[in-house]
């Protein structure tokens, strides 16, 4: 895709400081520029799961795959075996 944009003086003054600064190319420096303000946009929206699955905490550990539904009888059967009828 081709890009074709107007800058004011302002926008056109970092781009070349940037260019310059970094010896990269104007498309070069327009990628990067895109690259980075999509993972910020994406970093703002990201849901909990997103997170917890990006920082490798999905599937790290060992459980019953139901336990969201049956907590309440694997904690009664967790006590049971601990701690017996009291």
């Amino acid at each position: 895709m081709r890009v074709n944009a107007r800058l004011d003086d302002n926008l056109a003054y970092k781009l070349d400081y940037l260019v310059h600064a970094e010896g990269l190319s104007v498309s070069d420096v327009v990628k990067e520029s895109i690259d980075r303000y999509y993972e910020a946009a994406r970093a703002s929206q990201s849901g909990a799961l997103e997170i917890f699955e990006h920082n490798g905490f999905i599937g790290c550990a060992e459980g019953d795959a139901d336990l969201s539904v049956n907590y309440k009888q694997s904690l009664s059967d967790s006590l049971q075996a601990k701690h017996g009828d009291r």
